[in-house]
């Protein structure tokens, strides 16, 4: 499995009242780190997006457990991989480390998508590409 660590500087913006990120943060921050895991391997999305006609990769499912908080002025790494491949998507694994310590885990299901052929504001999940596949297997 391929992985692509993501750096990430913590901003005093990206903190709640108690000086902690604030949990929805980290979400925000998975999202970014699977497209640069994608564009690490030479697959911008944009570029996917055109050559295949998706619309995207909706995440179905997100979920991420808080081991250990992180503070204005850290610097995380996401170490992020695909764990598993399903005809029509994929699931995305994210390891949040914080100065050598794991601070969040989690991960993102996603579905590879385009507009239903017959109904313009629906979206149709369809397999993802073998290139693709192929790409994030390492």
């Amino acid at each position: 499995m391929k992985t692509h660590i993501h750096r990430v500087s913590i901003e005093w913006g990206h903190c709640d009242p108690a000086r902690i990120v604030f949990y929805p943060r980290y979400f925000e921050w998975i999202d970014e780190a699977t497209r640069h895991l994608f564009e690490s391997v030479g697959l911008a999305w944009k570029t996917l997006f055109d050559r295949y006609g998706v619309v995207g990769c909706p995440i179905t499912e997100a979920k991420c457990n808080f081991l250990s908080p992180s503070r204005f002025g850290d610097i995380i790494e996401i170490e992020s991989g695909v764990k598993e491949w399903r005809d029509k998507g994929f699931t995305v694994g994210h390891r949040i480390v914080n100065a050598g310590k794991l601070a969040v885990e989690g991960h993102e299901q996603r579905v590879w998508v385009i507009q239903h052929p017959d109904d313009p504001k629906r979206l149709k999940p369809v397999p993802v590409p073998a290139e693709v596949r192929a790409a994030l297997a390492g």
